[in-house]
């Protein structure tokens, strides 16, 4: 009898143990009480490990980690980013703007080839790697390991879900104002969840249940697996949604659809998710109308990534070389550091290594080099190219040249204008080079080239009359002579203005009345005697003709340019001066400077000043410091 009493007593302890483990294993499971109900209608659910998975879904199953997002990725409208060209055909092909939505990050180089991070995805276009590296301990490989590589643009997508899942994450599904989150999801996984398989043939729809069962494992002999909605079906199976098919671009599921809500500026959203192995959907129940389609998108695992784990390391080598793609500012620390020099289109910069992430910008350290000067600063990713742009021109401020002579001409203001071309190194640098600033005698150096095209045209050489206007307009800077031939032979303003279009020059305005008070840029004046001297326009006589007289102007004529350039240097210039209708003065100074191999060719122009020696004392200042740094 006691035998007996103590057997019923044993068979009660036994049933309030496996009570209490099954109210554990529930209370594990749900992590607040819109997922436990959910998980008490799963169909055929049972909290006993005897499920033999076959989608994957038990890569997780025991999993406990917890990672808080602690990454701040939020790139400003200033720094926004485009899809690399690295990965613009596939984004293209792949109807990349809803399945991967934009980008949140710039290209980068890291030790498995390029990353770019969209909102719902990632892209990499791999390098060689050696098969240690993909150690599955290691997320970052496991995740390159697992990506789906296309056949025809050799792009891996990776899937940023599992490593969300493995990580725990508990970063918001959808957005901060969602009830679940990633590590909601990871339970959710578990494959004892998974419902048997309906009556009848695998993965048959269910006209009734409009669900779609797929096989995930076996559980006692039977099928189970997961009921994919009919409005999650439909969307897979769409040829923008899955170029490759779902099972590649999706894979199998891994969870029944969760309900949860979401609260989006101030309105409550019913939302459905569900996980795929690869990816997963989000549906939003909620309507404008009765007649508005619910909308399905992919979840932001993107953002979600950055956000938990943070970017994979930045890997660049030392003194690779990289361009800047527009007009850059140079900083001396990140994101709210001081421009300490400007750059603009293709000028060249070396990486030094050092990187740095700020919100959703990465930075590069980078340094430049001038013939006299070196410096380092650090600018955005999305500045800089590593292409190479050819063989094309560098673009940058003075500044880049000479911080301190950058400095002077920013203390100047917009009454002065410089322009320097160093044609040894194909390089240009500039301060305010497109302002208009009145000629004076500069427009001397356009009425002798238009004269010059004139008789070519007509298939003649001057005569003496003409030759000597030439001659005391350019090296004696004779106003008479210069409105002889201006007035006189080439056709005044309109002669000039068809002139230069002829050649691709733009950025003068010859004045009818009085071509003195011509304007012009900088920029203009040395693309025009950058085609003088590389014999780019008219005959090679009358090229040097016109280099031989601007190299033989009078002293008192050579303020600037042409009193500042080194010892031994050849110089082929033309200064102008006049007041202007306020009595203010106009000073500019611009010419060929050639020593040996070195040439440069420069403009540098002023007005609005108090007296004629100020404008003399800044042609002097900056044409001296260019012909210092550039020779």
């Amino acid at each position: 009898m006691k035998r007996k009493r103590s057997f019923v007593i044993l068979r009660y302890v036994i049933i309030i143990y496996v009570l209490l483990m099954v109210v554990g294993a529930v209370t594990l499971l749900s992590s607040d009480l819109a997922f436990t109900k959910w998980v008490y209608r799963l169909p055929g659910t049972l909290l006993t490990k005897t499920t033999l998975a076959t989608n994957g879904a038990d890569r997780w199953d025991g999993d406990t980690d917890i990672t808080l997002p602690a990454f701040d990725f939020s790139p400003s409208g200033s720094n926004a980013v485009s899809v690399s060209d690295l990965f613009e055909n596939y984004y293209n092909t792949h109807n990349g703007m809803n399945n991967l939505g934009k980008p949140l990050t710039v290209a980068f180089p890291t030790g498995y080839g390029w990353f770019q991070f969209f909102e719902s995805g990632a892209l990499l276009s791999p390098v060689a790697y050696q098969s240690h590296k993909l150690d599955t301990e290691d997320l970052l490989a496991d995740l390159v390991h697992n990506g789906i590589k296309n056949s025809d643009t050799g792009i891996v997508r990776l899937p940023l879900l599992q490593t969300l899942l493995a990580v725990g994450s508990q970063a918001h599904v959808g957005g901060d104002g969602s009830t679940l989150t990633y590590v909601d999801l990871r339970r959710a996984t578990n494959p004892d969840l998974m419902p048997f398989a309906p009556t009848g043939k695998g993965t048959a729809a269910s006209a009734s249940q409009q669900k779609t069962f797929v096989k995930g494992g076996t559980r006692a002999g039977k099928d189970v697996g997961h009921f994919i909605p009919a409005q999650f079906w439909n969307y897979i199976n769409r040829a923008d949604v899955s170029p490759d098919g779902w099972m590649a671009d999706f894979g199998a599921p891994l969870t029944e659809a969760i309900p949860f809500t979401m609260v989006e500026n101030g309105v409550t959203h019913q939302m459905q998710v569900q996980v795929f192995w690869r990816d997963g959907l989000i549906f939003d129940q909620n309507t404008a109308d009765a007649s508005a389609q619910p909308v399905i998108s992919r979840l932001d695992t993107g953002t979600a990534y950055l956000r938990t784990v943070g970017p994979p390391d930045v890997v660049v080598s030392t003194q690779k070389s990289a361009w800047a793609q527009a007009n850059t500012a140079l900083l001396n620390t990140p994101n709210a550091g001081q421009a300490i020099a400007h750059v603009g289109p293709d000028y060249p910069l070396t990486l030094l290594g050092d990187t740095t992430w700020n919100k959703g910008t990465l930075w590069y350290h980078v340094q430049w080099t001038t013939p006299k000067h070196n410096g380092t600063a650090w600018t955005t990713a999305n500045s800089l190219t590593f292409s190479s742009p050819g063989n094309v021109a560098a673009w940058a401020s003075l500044d880049l040249l000479s911080p301190d002579l950058g400095t002077y001409l920013t203390n100047l203001g917009s009454n002065v204008g410089v322009m320097v071309y160093d044609v040894t190194r194909h390089s240009y640098y500039s301060y305010n080079a497109n302002s208009q600033l009145m000629m004076a005698s500069s427009t001397k150096v356009p009425i002798m080239l238009t004269f010059f095209d004139m008789i070519e045209q007509q298939g003649r050489e001057p005569d003496d009359d003409e030759m000597n206007l030439l001659t005391t307009m350019i090296e004696n800077s004779n106003n008479d002579s210069a409105s002889a031939l201006y007035y006189g032979e080439i056709g005044g303003a309109s002669g000039i203005a068809n002139y230069l279009q002829k050649i691709g020059i733009s950025g003068m305005t010859p004045n009818p009345d009085a071509w003195g008070y011509s304007t012009i840029t900088p920029q203009a004046m040395v693309n025009l005697l950058t085609l003088l001297y590389s014999g780019k326009i008219l005959t090679p006589h009358h090229r040097d003709l016109a280099i031989s007289l601007m190299e033989q102007v009078e002293p008192d004529q050579q303020v600037g340019v042409g009193d500042t350039a080194p010892q031994g240097a050849t110089v082929a210039l033309k200064d102008g001066w006049v007041t202007d209708e306020n009595n203010l003065w106009v000073m500019n100074s611009s010419g060929i400077v050639t020593l040996g191999q070195e040439t440069y060719i420069t403009a540098i122009y002023t007005q609005g000043m108090t007296s004629l020696d100020d404008g003399q004392a800044i042609a002097r200042h900056v044409a001296g410091s260019i012909a210092s740094l550039l020779i």
